[in-house]
């Protein structure tokens, strides 16, 4: 018998709901993966495409393989999972992403502006700045080597006229991730509106930059912020 995933497709719908709710996304926009890890190749939960949050059910999770080809489920894989699955190549440490459609983050991904490092969680949870990846239109090889490139090895990244990616060991990091993503947006929109708008002393930055990627277990080493 084929095997269900229902565990981890549960997972998935979880946290579909958990960004709905937080107003992360809307309508049928962004999406959700999970790599789930197996000695014969990873496969991943990747929810359907253009399925209304309305009337999203588990059944809309469908597993695939790296090869984004069917292993269980009959709906048609995310538009998106072409950038997913460049992540995960990519990245051995990342289990899980979310791609959101937040007001805030959008915005900056909008007007092509990345996020600095403002806050000392930010670079603890995500790495350093948030950078912008180069425009490239939807569900496209281009897009998902450009997520990859601006991506490295942070949390989160911007796509151009589009979103924003945030990525974690697992879902309820990425989640997270997003979640921080959209605050970061708003406070350094707000702090430059009261004329401030400071970033981090460069040493903080490097000192808790070597605290994330001990935490994630990435290489060591010098890092450009």
């Amino acid at each position: 018998m084929t095997q269900e995933f229902r565990a981890e497709r549960q997972e998935v719908f979880d946290a579909v709901q958990r960004i709905v709710v937080g107003g992360l996304v809307s309508g049928s926009s962004g999406n959700v993966s999970m790599r789930i890890r197996a000695a014969d190749g990873d496969v991943y939960a990747v929810t359907a495409s253009s399925v209304p949050y309305a009337r999203f059910t588990i059944d809309n999770v469908v597993i695939v393989d790296g090869e984004i080809d069917a292993v269980y489920g009959e709906g048609m894989p995310s538009s998106e999972s072409l950038a997913h699955m460049a992540i995960y190549r990519a990245r051995p440490d990342v289990g899980a992403i979310i791609h959101s459609h937040s007001v805030y983050a959008s915005a900056f991904a909008v007007a092509g502006l990345p996020i600095p490092c403002i806050l000392d969680e930010q670079v603890v949870l995500v790495g350093g700045a948030i950078e912008v990846a180069a425009y490239a239109p939807s569900a496209s090889d281009e897009l998902a080597a450009n997520a990859v490139a601006a991506l490295g090895d942070r949390a989160a990244v911007l796509l151009r006229h589009h979103g924003a990616i945030g990525v974690g060991r697992d879902l309820e990091r990425a989640i997270s991730t997003v979640d921080l993503v959209e605050r970061l947006a708003k406070i350094r929109i707000l702090s430059i509106q009261l004329g401030g708008g400071n970033e981090l002393p460069a040493e903080i930055v490097e000192s808790e930059q070597a605290v994330y990627r001990m935490i994630n277990g990435l290489p060591t080493g010098t890092k450009e912020i």
